[in-house]
């Protein structure tokens, strides 16, 4: 569940920020470690899981970090680049 602080948007654009330097392909490893290692519940990990939805959605137009309600996150399956496309591992699309 994603908890709005003092500092949140702050923190939100400095993830991004990192995470835009990364490739496609860091992009899409940092998101499958996060896929192995689950959602543990900590605030700063679901402020780096939003950042990187942010980032998913402005290069791709989509994301595997999944936000419902405004404040549940979740993470879909671990993920691969295909012709610069999101792919789930069993080759279908992201959505």
């Amino acid at each position: 569940m994603l908890i709005v602080r003092a500092g949140f948007t702050e923190t939100v654009e400095r993830n991004m920020l990192k995470m835009k330097t990364f490739s496609n392909e860091e992009l899409v490893q940092a998101y499958n470690r996060s896929v192995e290692i689950g959602i543990v519940g900590s605030y700063d990990q679901a402020v780096y899981l939003l950042s990187m939805r942010y980032v998913f959605l402005e290069r791709y137009k989509k994301s595997p970090v999944l936000i419902h309600s405004k404040i549940i996150l979740k993470l879909t399956d671990q993920i691969k680049l295909e012709n610069q496309v999101l792919m789930y591992l069993d080759s279908h699309p992201v959505e």
